[in-house]
Formats: C-alpha cells, structure tokens, sequence
C-alpha cells in the first residue's frame, strides 16, 4: 500500500467538521423521534412548489440521512487523505491540495445544511394534510448559490497563486 501524505487540518476545517457533524447527527436525532409518528406511506418526493408528488413506504426515509452522511464523510475523508483518492494516481502539489482541502470540507457542509431541510420536509408532507412548501425551492437554490462563490473562491485563489 502506498504512502498517504495527509493534512493537517486548521481550526476553520475543524470548526467545519464540528458544524457538519452537529447537522448530521440532528438529522438523525430528528428522524428518530419523529419515526414512530410517521404514516406508512410517506411524501419522499416534491415539485418546483413544495407539494409532494412521490410516494414511498416510511422505511425509506432513512436512506436519506444515510446517503447524506456517508458522502459527507466521504468529502471529509477525501479532503484528509487527497492521494488516496486521486485518479489517475499522481502527487498533488501544496496549493492544489489546500484548494481541493476547502472544496470538498465546504461540500461535506453543504450536504450537512441540506439533510435536516429535506429530512425535514419529507416528515412534514407526511404527517400535514395538503402540505405545501412553496419557499423549500428558493431556499435550497439559495444555500448552493451561497455554496458556489465558496467553493470558486478557493479553486481561483490558487489559480493566482500558481
């Protein structure tokens, strides 16, 4: 097995992963006691609007806060051990790699804001009659805006600095 050059991460990285786990684990802590409430058939799907319009038996639900963790873990993973993951194999070079270290801490974030919305949501169409969120649309829309000038900030800052 090769060499994994891993980095070390600053205070903002683990005040990152501090924010992402809390966000995690309300998720689930969330979903937990709600559970038991929750009808057999739940809303697990929605349209421009916020009114559901795909259905599915209430097991399923969990497989969102399942998907949603493992990727976070896994942009965790990968912003701490870069090689590891890079394909074709190749080294990284320093700026590239604290560049790549923001993006994916920022995505594993981002991933964290978005599964207690939709966690969320997927238990409220599922317990109010006639349920509508018409703002779910423009408020996740508007959280990955905030994500992107983020996440192009830390790619161009080291395109300058190469």
């Amino acid at each position: 097995m090769g060499h994994h050059k891993d980095n070390h991460f600053s205070n903002l990285d683990w005040a990152l992963i501090a924010i992402n786990s809390i966000l995690l684990l309300f998720s689930w802590a969330y979903l937990i006691a709600w559970y038991p409430s929750l009808p057999e058939i739940i809303a697990v799907h929605f349209d421009v609007l916020g009114k559901p319009n795909g259905y599915s038996s209430k097991e399923n639900i969990w497989i969102t806060p399942f998907l949603f963790t493992l990727l976070s873990a896994g942009f965790i993973f990968g912003a701490k051990y870069q090689e590891a993951i890079t394909y074709p194999k190749r080294k990284i070079g320093k700026l590239e790699r604290i560049s790549n270290l923001k993006m994916m801490l920022f995505t594993a974030l981002l991933l964290a804001i978005l599964c207690p919305i939709i966690i969320y949501t997927m238990i409220e169409a599922s317990i109010i009659e006639n349920f509508e969120m018409p703002w779910i649309m423009p408020m996740i829309i508007g959280i990955v805006l905030l994500y992107l000038p983020v996440v192009l900030h830390y790619k161009f800052k080291i395109l300058k600095l190469s």
